[in-house]
């Protein structure tokens, strides 16, 4: 049985309509929410992790992909998706306001940086090599839709009589095949087995430069074949260049330097993945993105003619992944034919969330553990008694008990020295506050139950939406594991409901295989890093008296400290950055404390699942900056 969770890259699915079905537009009205306008009018840097979701906004802003929305009034194929890219200027009056293109870049354009020439030239013929392939783009996407090149007219901006003349802009035939020339005159240079010499090439192949992006401002389309009266409508050109983190690292600076131009009246997107974006410009964004909300715009960096757009929620806002991951599994769930037979339509109830209680067996072993802890401490029943009191009534019974083990023990730590009291002395009052257990006492209760116990911890809804870290990619795929169990169950006329520990065991192997396939720069070393830090965080989380209540998932270095080293560009910065780009560590930096700032390293939501800690934020190890760099391993590993 197909399931569409395990299609999650959008490029294999190749019917737009489909692909359109599936889209979020909560995720589309996520992205724009405080950008809009810059996200058009300027260069946008659109950096993310693989399958955050940047190739499939890219083609959701296709031209293609806006003309299939508009041109299906009769059987919307997802009209939320239409009202949001309307809101938002892509869509206006029921017709697609731009002409975008997504172009990836393949091994040609990385070709161009080898090639045995002045870095001038290579430059000139980067340059023109994307913008040719950009015009020839834009066709297809009109052809695509019906749109002749008879129907459209080129419009330019003021003072490019010249550059009308050279490309034949005039006529949009002459126009395409300038373009196409243009295209195949690189493209010979560029695959040729012996490149030709410079100045050969310069005669036989390729001797003028070309640049359309600074005086393009439009295509009109006078003639929708789709809709006959529709009113004639200049298209704004858009270019959305995916994985530019195929260029060489030079390439990309110049082509990034080149795009920011403000004289385009071409939008630009520019997509990759922070291994090539600057690490004080990727962690500034971060930064700002926590430290002021109000102020800053998320993801954005002032004083710069380019906008850095991160493809993940800031640390602040996963809250608002909430709805996103709600509406992708829903619109996942409605592909599924075996769930739509049987009116199975949300993922939340699939998700079994009625507590496992520990055995009869377990649970007495509990109980003696708390019966000797009351005899070697003195307490007497009442005292006992007292502190159970302060337990929520909702707590399961294995809850209430090491939550009241927990009380207990810190009961304890604050009694007098027992030496000191006669022997057949008993304690009869608390010295403790007699505030009620916090929630997040209960949560560390039932975490420690997890590892004493083998107990279900990681199950629910909520639970699977905590541990994808707000990343779209890593809630499919984490939910996808789970929808083949439930499927499985279906199938079998069984009931869909899974059970919390087969969720469980699911989640926490899907963790720990996704940490062994860790491929990205300094992979082994962050893996290493991960794993000091959380086995500091699983002995405070497993402390009998859980100082930390639900336990520790960080380790909160000053921030005066981090500042230094993150700017000195060393090993331990490089080491960090790509920790914090692949959430194998989450960036909380001026954290609010025990009246200090602190720089928190969080461990993403995968290695807290693989070893066993909480998903909450909050509950650090204060450290120092030679503690951190004393995790670190050694150069060679």
């Amino acid at each position: 049985m197909d399931n569409p969770f395990k299609k999650r890259r959008t490029e294999l699915i190749t019917d737009r309509r489909t692909l359109l079905s599936l889209v979020s537009p909560v995720a589309i009205e996520e992205f724009f929410r405080v950008d809009r306008a810059e996200l058009i009018d300027k260069l946008a840097m659109v950096v993310g992790t693989p399958g955050c979701g940047k190739t499939t906004i890219a083609q959701v802003v296709e031209f293609e992909s806006l003309s299939t929305l508009c041109n299906a009034t009769g059987s919307p194929i997802n009209k939320d998706l239409v009202d949001v890219l309307t809101i938002n200027g892509l869509i206006k009056e029921d017709l697609p306001a731009v002409l975008g293109h997504r172009l990836a870049m393949t091994t040609n354009f990385r070709d161009i940086w080898e090639l045995p020439y002045s870095e001038q030239t290579r430059t000139a013929l980067l340059r023109a090599f994307v913008q040719s392939k950009a015009v020839l783009g834009w066709f297809r996407q009109l052809e695509g839709m019906g749109i002749s090149t008879d129907d459209i007219e080129i419009v330019m901006g003021a003072n490019s009589e010249s550059v009308v003349a050279v490309t034949g802009a005039d006529d949009p035939s002459a126009f395409r095949q300038y373009a196409r020339d243009i295209e195949l005159a690189i493209f010979r240079v560029v695959t040729s087995l012996v490149p030709p010499d410079e100045k050969e090439m310069a005669s036989e192949f390729l001797n003028t430069s070309y640049d359309v992006f600074e005086v393009l401002t439009g295509v009109r389309v006078r003639s929708w074949s789709s809709a006959p009266g529709a009113p004639s409508v200049v298209l704004r050109p858009m270019m959305i260049i995916d994985d530019a983190h195929e260029l060489h690292p030079t390439q990309f600076l110049q082509l990034r330097d080149w795009l920011k131009s403000k004289a385009m009246g071409v939008s630009r997107w520019l997509m990759c993945r922070p291994d090539v974006v600057s690490a004080d410009d990727y962690r500034d964004a971060l930064a700002k993105d926590v430290v002021a909300d109000e102020d800053m715009k998320p993801g954005s960096t002032r004083g710069r003619d380019y906008l850095i757009k991160l493809m993940q929620l800031g640390s602040s806002k996963e809250r608002r992944f909430k709805p996103i991951a709600t509406d992708i599994a829903n619109r996942y769930i409605a592909g599924i034919p075996e769930f739509a037979r049987r009116s199975l339509r949300d993922l939340r109830p699939m998700l079994s969330q009625n507590t496992v209680a520990l055995p009869d067996g377990q649970l007495k072993q509990l109980q003696d553990q708390i019966d000797k802890l009351a005899r070697e401490s003195r307490f007497s029943k009442s005292l006992v008694d007292t502190l159970r009191a302060r337990i929520p009534a909702t707590a399961r019974p294995d809850e209430a008990l090491a939550a009241l083990r927990i009380l207990m023990h810190r009961e304890r730590n604050r009694t007098p020295q027992m030496g000191l009291l006669p022997d057949d002395a008993v304690r009869e009052e608390p010295v403790t506050d007699e505030r009620k257990a916090a929630a997040s006492l209960i949560e560390g209760a039932r975490i420690q139950l997890m590892h004493q116990f083998d107990r279900p911890y990681y199950y629910g809804m909520d639970k699977l939406i905590a541990a994808s870290n707000a990343n779209i990619e890593q809630f499919i795929r984490l939910a996808g594991g789970l929808v083949d169990e439930v499927l499985a169950r279906v199938i079998r006329d069984r009931s869909p409901d899974l059970a919390p520990r087969a969720q469980h065991t699911a989640l926490v192997t899907q963790a720990t295989q996704a940490m062994n396939e860790w491929d990205f720069p300094y992979y082994a070393v962050v893996r290493e890093l991960v794993k000091k830090i959380a086995e500091r965080c699983v002995e405070r989380t497993l402390r009998p008296n859980a100082p930390l209540d639900d336990g520790a998932n960080a380790i909160g270095i000053p921030q005066d400290e981090m500042d230094r080293v993150l700017h000195r560009h060393e090993r331990l910065a490089r080491v960090l950055h790509f920790a914090f780009a692949y959430k194998a560590l989450v960036f909380v930096p001026q954290y609010n404390c025990k009246g200090k700032v602190w720089c928190l390293l969080e461990l993403g939501a995968l290695p807290s699942m693989a070893h066993g800690l909480t998903l909450q934020r909050g509950g650090f190890i204060e450290d120092t900056l030679s503690g951190l760099q004393a995790m670190l391993p050694a150069d060679g590993a």
